[in-house]
Order: C-alpha cells, then structure tokens, then sequence
C-alpha cells in the first residue's frame, strides 16, 4: 500500500493561492513501504506573495511578542512532540524511516534526546549564551559602558535546511523564532517531512505565529525561485555540500547576510587511560555509538579514532572490541539500506586497503560478513607518514583508528584541516584534559565533547564556531551622550 501526504506549509490566508498550483510527487521507498509526498510546484509570484505576507504578520504579531512568550510556545510544542501519544509524533516516527531508510527504533531514540534540547531551560540557555542581557531582544537595556542598546532580529529569514538527520532543521527554525523573525523554510529533498511538521504542531498552540512560516519544497539551485527568496530576505542561513554553498553564496545578494554551515569534518581522541581493563569495553561501546548513529551522515559523526598507546588493551584490541561494539549496533540498529552510489564507495575502500596490507603489516581491515554494513580499518602510520595522512571515510558505518605514541601527536595528521574540523569526541583522564583541550582549540576544533556524545550538541553550542544567534541581530546603541542632553531640555527640570 501507497502511503500519500500533503507536505507543506503555508500562512492559513496563503493556502488556497498554494493549493490551485500544479503539484509533484515525492517518492520514498524503505522497509517494505511506499510514501509519495504531495508538494506544490512554486514559482517566483507565489514567492513574492508568500514573502509579502510573511513580512506583514512578522510586523503586526510576531516582533511584538515577548522572547519569553515565544520560549513558552515553543516549549509547548516541544511537550506534545515529547509524549509519544501525539498524533504528529506517531506520524513521524512512522514516515521518517520510511523518507531516511534509518532503524525506526533509532529515529524514535534520537527524537526522544534530541527533542529534549528544545525545551524551556535549554532555549533560555541558548539566549543567554549569546546576549548578555536577553532582554535586549525585547527591549532598549542599560549597557555597562553607559547608554543603551538593543538588538534586533532580521524581519524575514530564508533557510536552506539540511536533510542528513531527520529533525535537524529545528535548529535553524528555532533561532529565527526566538529573534522574531519571519520564516521562509526550504527542505530538502532527503527529509522535507519533519519542519512541515513542527510547523503544524505551532499551529494548533499559536495560529498567528505559525502564519508567520512557510515551509515548502524546491529543488536546490533553482535559480528563480532562489534569486526571488534570497533578494526578498533579510538574512539567509543555509546547510549543505560544498557546492551547494558555492551556488547559494552566489546568489545571495551583497547587502543580505548570509550564515553558511557547509561540510565539516568530525574525528575523536582516546587517551591510554581508556583503555584499562575495567574501561577499555566502555570506550568502545562510546566509540561505536558515536560512528553508528545516522550512518555517520551528518558533520558531527567521526571519520577516525585517534588511540594513544600503551594501555592495558592494545590500539589493536582496541580497533576489535570497537568492531565488536558495531556489530552490536547493527544487529540492534541495522543501518540504512544504500544507493548502489554508496555500496560501491565502501567496497572500493575495502578493496583498496586489503590491497594495501599485503605490503603493510601496519594496516588491516575488520568487516561485516556478506555486506557493507561496518568496517573498522586498523592503520598504524607511525612508519609510513604521508601527505593525505588524514583518511576520510566513504561514510555509512566505516571509520578508521590509528595509533599515536601521544595523543598531542595528532596534531600533524589534522593540520591542513584547520577550519573544517567540526567535532572531536574525548576521552580521556583530568590528568590531560588540559593539554588536549588546549591543543584542540589551538587547531580550529569547533566543538569539544565527550566520546558517546558527538551526534548530540548542547544548547547554544557555537555552530562552527560562531554566536548561533547573535550573528543574525543587529544592534541598535544608544549613547550616553543623548542620556545626558536630553536632561538639558526637561521641562520639569529645577
């Protein structure tokens, strides 16, 4: 059976406009069912419409809510989408597997923690990470330099939102929500369910913000509809490949600003100390989480396990207890099914280095039997440094651990990948936690976490190293000189 969708949405004074267009056909196809998502095939007068009206109710309802009125929404949402009798979570946690191809059990623990992050507590924090005075979003605060400032949030915000993990896109949409700004959402192609979704759910809590989005579907690079979203904006954020943010920043005119997330690298470190006898399984099992959840698809998964030396368990060992750990996953979490695209990147790795360790005795392959579900490839570069030292993994559950003498040796394998290194999981003792942060930062990490938690970020981490909301204001100051004249020309002044 057939499973069909409307997937869109639109300010409620705006559907009948969106409903008369021609529409296309979304088709997924995994576990054994079919979903065709029904999306409207837009052009750029419907843009300039939807834009129009956007910018209205962005200026008679939602700039003058207060940040914490907003908060209190979003947390309300948040709350149905936790209780897993909603409606719209169930028909997520249904759809989702079937749009990604992912374990649906994996998709209903990852929105389970992720979702978690979006509650009352967690958004404060990500305000207050980014302004001093939260406040100042709401209102003209008293600097400590004397005088006032405020900021504001752009009046419309495009985003280009990522596709690799479902639910990602809430991040991007709430930070347009809590500056008060309009929302003109493009999905992608891979996962465009979940934001139509959310969307709704605000819907039925506060009609006249929800009329403040647009959720849509476009192909990506569609030079009109891009031209008229991107010109109509007073910010832009986007995630995507490489070129996708080449075409979008091409697009994108001069005087708009524009946050781009393109393709980060992930790796993590393990210290000797891990690798005791009573910690050695444990660092394993946290490694093999960390490249098994979403297939290592999004930027935050790791590429390679930097273990350093003379543990009680060996970097050998440990490279199989890490396999063991994988296969574990898979037998509980089986990955998704791949594009022939896909399989024939891993078995080309695979064949490459079992072709490689015939002359290299430092380097071996651990696999899956009978498939490309995992691969941990065991290479040890001490005696053979090269260039590309640093070795990318073709995704999909296939990671790389190397040993070091010292885990501030890695430094020459991650040089030329200083700004592009997203995440990199820890562990390690407090003996040196020091040094190893210290080191990190020094080479562009963005973000430093424990080993286990890399595909799961914390409120108001700074997104490739920038303010995840602060970069999207702009700042109105009032200067203490004005404070002091304007007492010259009281009236009431003795």
């Amino acid at each position: 059976m057939t499973l069909n969708y409307s997937c869109f949405h639109v300010p409620e004074s705006c559907e009948e406009h969106v409903k008369n267009l021609p529409l296309k056909k979304l088709v997924f196809e995994n576990h054994h069912e079919v979903l065709e998502l029904q999306v409207p095939e837009l052009n750029p007068e419907i843009i300039t419409y939807l834009t129009d009206t956007l910018k209205f109710q962005q200026q008679t309802y939602l700039r003058k809510l207060k940040t914490n009125d907003i908060i209190k929404i979003l947390n309300e949402a948040i709350q149905k989408w936790l209780d897993p009798r909603y409606e719209l979570r169930q028909f997520a946690e249904h759809l989702l597997p079937i749009i990604t191809g992912y374990d649906p059990e994996m998709v209903r623990l990852f929105l389970n923690q992720y979702l978690r992050e979006f509650r009352k507590e967690k958004l404060q924090r990500m305000i207050d990470e980014d302004f001093p005075n939260p406040l100042i979003l709401d209102e003209f605060r008293p600097r400590k330099s004397g005088g006032l400032y405020r900021a504001y949030g752009p009046e419309l915000i495009t985003h280009i939102f990522s596709g690799n993990v479902p639910a990602l896109p809430l991040w991007s949409l709430t930070a347009g929500l809590l500056l008060k700004s309009a929302t003109l959402g493009k999905v992608s192609s891979s996962e465009p369910l979940f934001p139509v979704l959310f969307a709704k759910t605000l819907k039925e809590i506060d009609p006249k913000l929800a009329d403040a989005m647009a959720v849509l579907s476009w192909k990506g690079g569609d030079e009109a509809l891009e031209k008229e979203s991107f010109s109509r904006s007073n910010a832009v954020v986007a995630y995507g490949g490489k070129e996708s943010i080449e075409s979008i920043k091409q697009k994108v005119p001069s005087h708009v600003p524009l946050q781009s997330h393109g393709h980060k690298v992930s790796f993590g470190v393990i210290t000797n100390e891990c690798l005791s006898a009573t910690k050695g399984a444990e660092a394993a099992k946290l490694a093999a989480s960390d490249v098994s959840w979403f297939d290592q698809q999004g930027c935050l998964s790791p590429h390679v396990f930097f273990v350093e030396r003379n543990g009680k368990y060996s970097t050998s060992d440990f490279a199989e207890m890490l396999a063991n750990e994988m296969a574990n996953i898979q037998h509980k979490h089986p990955r998704a099914d791949l594009t022939d695209e896909e399989q024939h990147a891993i078995v080309k790795f695979r064949s490459t280095i079992e072709l490689e360790s015939f002359e290299n005795n430092n380097l071996r392959i651990i696999q899956s039997n009978d498939n490309t579900a995992w691969t941990v490839v065991y290479r040890d570069l001490e005696e053979n440094i090269r260039k590309d030292t640093f070795p990318f993994s073709p995704l999909n559950r296939f990671v790389t651990v190397i040993p070091v003498d010292s885990i501030l040796d890695i430094k020459k394998y991650i040089n030329k990948l200083k700004g592009y290194i997203q995440t990199v999981g820890v562990g390690c003792s407090p003996q040196s936690f020091s040094s190893i942060i210290s080191m990190l930062g020094e080479s562009g990490v963005n973000r430093i976490c424990a080993l286990g938690s890399m595909p799961h970020p914390q409120p108001g981490w700074h997104h490739d190293g920038r303010f995840h909301l602060a970069d999207l204001v702009h700042f109105c100051d009032v200067e203490a000189s004005l404070e002091d004249l304007m007492d010259d020309f009281d009236p009431f002044r003795i």
